[in-house]
C-alpha cells in the first residue's frame, strides 16, 4: 500500500480536482483506491457528485472512532472509496490537538495500517494544522500542485520546509511538483515552469494545462475521466513535433513508473 499527500499551504492551485482525478485515473487503471479528504471545506464529496458526511470524524475523533472500513463511503465508481469530511473535522483538528498521550501525529497512520487498499490519497487543506501534519506523517510520499505563478511557487518551498521540518516523526518523501493552470500563451507560465524544472530538476512533471472543463466537470459532480475524457487538463497539449505533453493521464503514468513500480 501507498499512501500520497496531495499538499500545497496556498490555495487554488488545483489540489482537490488534483486529488479526485488522480485518485478516480488510478481507480480506473485497477488499483483498489481509497481517497480521504482532510480538508473542512469537504471538496472532495462535491467534486464527486456525493452528499456531505463525517466519515473523517467518525474515523479519528479519539475515543469514539468507527474501524476505518465502517466509515468508507462507497463513490460509486469502481475500485473507488472516500472518506468524506465536513465543518465537523474544525471540532476534531481540536479534539486531537488536546492529546498528550501517544504521539498524535501517528492518529492518522494508526488507522492506515493494513487498509484493504493499493493506494490512498490523501486531499490536505491550504493550511499547516494538525490535519496536514497527520497526513505528512501518514503519506509515504507528497504530490505539489502548483499554479505558475512567484506566490504559488514560493508555496512549494515552504511546503518542502514543512516536510523536513517534520523528518524526525516522518519517513514522506517528495513524490513530485505538478504544474497545474499552465497557459503556453503567457510568457510567465514558461519561465515560473522553467524555473522549476532547474531547482528541482525530475520532480518537476508534466504541466496540466489551463482548461475551463476542470471546473465544469467539478459542478456536474464528475471526475475529468467521466465528464471530458479528452479534455486538454486530462490528455494534455500537442507540441509542433506532434508529441502530447502533460495531463493528468501522465500523471498517473509516472506515479505507476516512479512511485508504484
Amino acid at each position: 500500500m501507498i499512501v500520497l499527500a496531495i499538499v500545497n499551504q496556498k490555495g487554488g492551485v488545483g489540489k482537490t480536482v488534483t486529488a479526485v482525478n488522480v485518485a478516480h485515473g488510478l481507480a480506473l487503471r485497477g488499483y483498489r483506491t481509497l481517497l480521504m479528504d482532510l480538508d473542512p471545506q469537504g471538496n472532495v464529496a462535491d467534486c464527486l457528485g456525493l452528499p456531505a458526511g463525517n466519515d473523517l470524524f467518525r474515523i479519528l475523533f479519539p475515543g469514539n472512532t468507527v474501524p476505518l472500513q465502517e466509515g468508507v463511503y462507497p463513490s460509486g465508481r469502481p475500485n473507488l472509496d472516500v472518506v468524506r469530511s465536513d465543518k465537523t473535522s474544525v471540532s476534531l483538528k481540536t479534539a486531537i490537538g488536546s492529546l498528550s498521550d501517544r504521539p498524535r501525529e501517528y492518529i492518522l497512520d494508526d488507522v492506515l495500517q493494513d487498509a484493504p487498499y493499493d493506494v490512498i490519497v490523501l486531499d490536505c487543506a491550504p493550511s499547516i494544522d494538525i490535519l496536514h501534519t497527520l497526513a505528512i506523517v501518514a503519506a509515504h510520499y507528497v504530490l505539489i500542485p502548483t499554479r505558475l505563478d512567484q506566490l504559488a511557487v514560493k508555496g512549494v518551498r515552504d511546503m518542502l520546509y514543512t516536510i523536513k521540518s517534520l523528518a524526525r516523526i516522518s519517513t514522506c518523501e517528495l513524490g513530485a511538483i505538478i504544474p497545474t493552470f499552465y497557459d503556453r500563451t503567457t510568457n510567465e507560465s514558461y519561465l515560473q515552469l522553467r524555473h522549476l524544472a532547474e531547482n528541482f530538476k525530475e520532480f518537476v512533471w508534466p504541466p496540466i494545462p489551463q482548461d475551463v472543463l476542470c471546473r465544469e466537470s467539478t459542478r456536474f459532480g464528475k471526475t475529468l475521466w467521466e465528464y471530458a475524457p479528452t479534455a486538454r487538463a486530462l490528455v494534455g497539449y500537442n507540441e509542433r513535433s506532434g508529441k502530447t505533453v502533460g495531463g493528468y493521464q501522465q500523471v498517473i503514468d509516472r506515479i505507476e513508473e516512479v512511485i508504484l513500480r
